[in-house]
Order: C-alpha cells, then sequence, then structure tokens
C-alpha cells in the first residue's frame, strides 16, 4: 500500500505544479547570476543592471541560481516542473520516514497529507524557489537528528555539517537547520539523554557555514538579514498580527484552520495526558524534544508567511501518529484494501485534465508582469533608466539590459540600500514623488494604474503616457515625445514562447 501512497501523493504534487504556473518575481534573477557564472566563472559582488543606490553585495542565493539556470537552459519548462515536484516529494517522503522511525507499522493515509499541504498549497507549489530548498533540508535534519536519537547511533549526525556546507550555499535558511540541532541539544538534555553528540556536531556545522565564496562576511550578512524590517514585503508579515491584519484577517483561511485545530489538539492532548497521570509523570514522560520543535515552528510561522511550511512539515512528521489515533475508523476489508487504488486513480484523472500540451507550462501573464509596457520599450528601441515596482525589476532586468537600467528589484536586501524601498513606496503614495525622480534620474515609468501617483503623473508636463493597458502605465520623459511609436503585440503566446530570451551575454 506503501507504493500507491506515494504514486498518489507524486500525482498530486504534480497536479498542483500545473495549477500554479505563474513564474516568481526573483526568479529572473537567479537566471542572470547563473547565467553570469557560467559564462565568466565568477560571482559579481556588485549590481550591474541597477541605477537605485547599490553597494557590494552578498548573494545567499548563489547556489540556487546556478542549479535553476542550469535546469532552465538545457530543460526549460519540463525540467522545472518535473525538478519542483522532485523536491516536494522528496520532503514529503522523508517526513513519512520520520513517522515511520516512531511507528514502522503505522499506516500513510493520503488524506491527511492532502489536507496539511492544501493548507501551504500557496507557498510551496508556487514556480520553483530558492526556499524550497530550505524547506527540503529542514526536514532532512529532521530526520538524521530522529535518526541519530531512536537508532542510538550519533555517527550519522556527521552527516549534518556536510548537509550544511550545501544549504549554506543554496539559501540562507540554514540558519534554521543550526537552530534545529541547537534545539535537539537543549530537548535532549531535558529528556536526560545524550545530548553533547547534538553540542558537537552545531559546533562543527557552524564551522562548516563558513564554507562559501564570503567565509565570515557571509555569516554576519545572514544574522543581519533576520533582523531587517521587511514591512514593504507581503511574504514577511504574519498572516495573525501585523499593521495590515485587517487585510488578512479572512486570508489564509486554509492555513489557518489546519494551525488552530493542530494547535488545539496539541493543548487538548496535553491536558488529557496530565488530568490522568498528573503534571510530574506527564513532565517526565513527554519528548521535550518534539514539544520544542513544534513550539519553535509555531513562533516562526506566526511571525511570517514564508515560514508557514516549516509548522505543517514538523506536524506532519511528529503529530501524524496521534492524528490518526484519533481519526483513524475501521472500514469493512473490502474497502480497507480498495479506497486508496480509488483515491490514486481519481487523482491521476484529476491531473490529466489540468495539462494543456498546446500552452507553456511556466507563464509570463499580463496580470503578473508588465508585459506589454516592456516590450513597448524594446521594439521602440527606448535608452535609459527604467523604474518599475521592485518585485518585476527583475524581469525588467532579463529582458531590457543592456539598452536599459532599472530602478531596483527583489534583492533589496542584499544588494541596495537600506532606504531605497521606502522611497519607492513614498513615491507610489505621490509623496514628494518628484523629488525621487529628480535624485534619481529616471527616464521611463511602469507603474500599476492603482497607485496615487498616476493620476499625478498625467498632469505632470515633465511626462507623457505613452502607453497603457489593463493593469500597467508607461509613461516616458518628455524627451521622447516627438516619436512614432510602433505597439507592442497582445498574442499572449508570443510573450511565453520568448519569456527566457535575453540580451544578458558575457561571451560575446
Amino acid at each position: 500500500m506503501d507504493l500507491v501512497f506515494y504514486l498518489t501523493l507524486f500525482s498530486f504534487l504534480l497536479l498542483f505544479g500545473l495549477i500554479d504556473n505563474n513564474i516568481d518575481f526573483d526568479f529572473w534573477a537567479r537566471l542572470i547570476v547563473g547565467k553570469s557564472f557560467f559564462q565568466t566563472g565568477s560571482l559579481f559582488n556588485y549590481d550591474f543592471y541597477s541605477y537605485g543606490t547599490t553597494h557590494k553585495f552578498i548573494d545567499h542565493e548563489w547556489g540556487s541560481s546556478l542549479v535553476f539556470y542550469l535546469i532552465q537552459n538545457y530543460f526549460s519548462d519540463i525540467g522545472l516542473l518535473i525538478f519542483k515536484t522532485l523536491i516536494i516529494f522528496l520532503t514529503l517522503f522523508l517526513i513519512t520516514k520520520i513517522i515511520r522511525l516512531k511507528d514502522n507499522n503505522i499506516p500513510l493515509y493520503f488524506l491527511f497529507f492532502f489536507f496539511s499541504l492544501h493548507s501551504i498549497c500557496y507557498t510551496i507549489f508556487s514556480t520553483i524557489r530558492c526556499q524550497t530548498f530550505s524547506f527540503l533540508f529542514f526536514v532532512f535534519y529532521l530526520y538524521i537528528l530522529e535518526l541519530a536519537r531512536c537508532k542510538k547511533d550519533y555517527k550519522v549526525l556527521f552527516c549534518l555539517p556536510i548537509l550544511n556546507i550545501i544549504w549554506a550555499n543554496l539559501h540562507g535558511g540554514f540558519l534554521v537547520g543550526l537552530v534545529l540541532i541547537l534545539l535537539f541539544a537543549f530537548g535532549e538534555f531535558l529528556n536526560n539523554r545524550k545530548y553533547m553528540p547534538y553540542l558537537i556536531i552545531f559546533f562543527i556545522s557552524s564551522l562548516t557555514s563558513l564554507a562559501n565564496p564570503w567565509g565570515f562576511e557571509y555569516i554576519s550578512y545572514i544574522i543581519k538579514a533576520f533582523s531587517l524590517n521587511r514591512v514593504h514585503i507581503v511574504e514577511w508579515q504574519s498572516a495573525f498580527f501585523s499593521k495590515y491584519s485587517k487585510i488578512y484577517l479572512t486570508s489564509f483561511i486554509k492555513f489557518k484552520t489546519f494551525f488552530f485545530i493542530s494547535i488545539i489538539i496539541f493543548i487538548y492532548s496535553i491536558f488529557k495526558n496530565i488530568k490522568l497521570s498528573g503534571f510530574k509523570k506527564f513532565y517526565t514522560q513527554i519528548d521535550k524534544t518534539k514539544y520544542l520543535i513544534i513550539l519553535f515552528t509555531t513562533i516562526i510561522s506566526i511571525k511570517a508567511m514564508r515560514c508557514h511550511p516549516f509548522f505543517v512539515y514538523s506536524v506532519l512528521a511528529y503529530c501524524y501518529s496521534d492524528f490518526y489515533k484519533i481519526f483513524n475508523k475501521k472500514l469493512p476489508l473490502v474497502f480497507d484494501k480498495t479506497k486508496e487504488f480509488i483515491l490514486l486513480f481519481l487523482v491521476l484523472i484529476s491531473t490529466i485534465s489540468h495539462i494543456n500540451p498546446k500552452s507553456p507550462i511556466f507563464k509570463t501573464s499580463e496580470n503578473q508582469y508588465p508585459i506589454h509596457c516592456i516590450e513597448f520599450i524594446k521594439i521602440n528601441n527606448l535608452k535609459g533608466n527604467v523604474l518599475t515596482n521592485f518585485h518585476e525589476g527583475s524581469y525588467g532586468a532579463y529582458k531590457l539590459y543592456p539598452n536599459n537600467l532599472i530602478f531596483m528589484d527583489g534583492r533589496y536586501e542584499e544588494v541596495y540600500d537600506n532606504n531605497l524601498i521606502n522611497e519607492l513606496a513614498r513615491f507610489y503614495l505621490a509623496y514628494n514623488y518628484e523629488d525621487l525622480l529628480k535624485k534619481y534620474k529616471s527616464d521611463i515609468l511602469i507603474l500599476d494604474k492603482y497607485y496615487p501617483v498616476v493620476e499625478k503623473l498625467k498632469n505632470n508636463k515633465d511626462w507623457f503616457l505613452a502607453y497603457e493597458d489593463k493593469k500597467y502605465a508607461l509613461f516616458l520623459d518628455k524627451k521622447y515625445k516627438n516619436n512614432n511609436f510602433k505597439m507592442p503585440s497582445n498574442d499572449e503566446n508570443y510573450y511565453n514562447r520568448e519569456k527566457f530570451k535575453t540580451n544578458i551575454n558575457w561571451v560575446n
């Protein structure tokens, strides 16, 4: 039956990979880094495609950039889709291995995984992102740490310093892995078990973090990055408590439902056990390590939306058997043996129904990117500095460099002056908007039409509206006004066929 479970799970992951086919905003910056590295053999420590205030920077996702570029360059859309599916599948496979370490005979039922994954589908099923590696390595660390203490074979822990080198060069989330090792050390200390092996591995793993292109400077940057104020970045906000809490009150309902049900059942089981055995016996018998990990992932998932998968994965790994005992109902034997096959069949049919071979798997949608405005700039050979919203900057740079520089992109914490994103926010809200235009000498503006600054610019004699589509408005400096402009194509297939074409080239 395990084979049926894993086939069902893989089909489900593939299905959702096909449904959400928008390309992540920062993916273009990753492709630029990857291409630049393989053509020049080096990592740039300066930005070459922005005109906003930049500084020497450290790229904590450089390893992911190489992986993504190679897959995109050789296997294109289908390669990216399969790679994303495999990464998530491997993450969940490791979770099942953790479950089986606790109880080797417990059945693996798809529905519990189904509801758990649905609660974070907006995070893990989007176009593959660098943090996907952190979710994988988080679970990988959990498995190795649990394997060591369940088998009482601590030699396996020496895998972690090696894995830490890989994780640290793929994504800055490797700090979560170091925290995880410390939690195990403290938890096992409270459990009156061996804890020194974990402390030793924590020390060695911390040292291997230095095996990166920047050495200690990289570690210093990562620690500083975790303390940055990301008030303008939605995924770093709390889905529970934030100044935008009214907006998020009815959002992320699936995750909040999973979160509160998990916490309520978890708390209920605590009180039930205390009532049965008394607090002293309960405290003596419980697995403190498990409770520390659940507490840690609860805190970080409350703090930031992008951390929701850490909570869900830890609950799946440590509480699956608890939930199974509560909700499992014995079915007649004939149904019990066939229900997983029926479920697999339904998922496969559903998957096939979502495959459309005539359209590209990953799309640059006009609702997500200013594809028409970017094409307008290209076909009219308009050279100059282009200001877009920061999350669209990477796409603008990928398509327009070297004829155009962009103001900034999603690498704001790595590359740009800390105040730059605040200046951009004030510009969009039309607070002294002309100051930013003069300070940074912008020539071309691509703006979401709902921003207040759009109406201001329509009445500004130094700018004119050259083009607009359903979502975006393109303003040009008055020096371009005498041009006879060509209009961009409305054929969406054209933009998707051309999406990975770029003039960034270091060979010629």
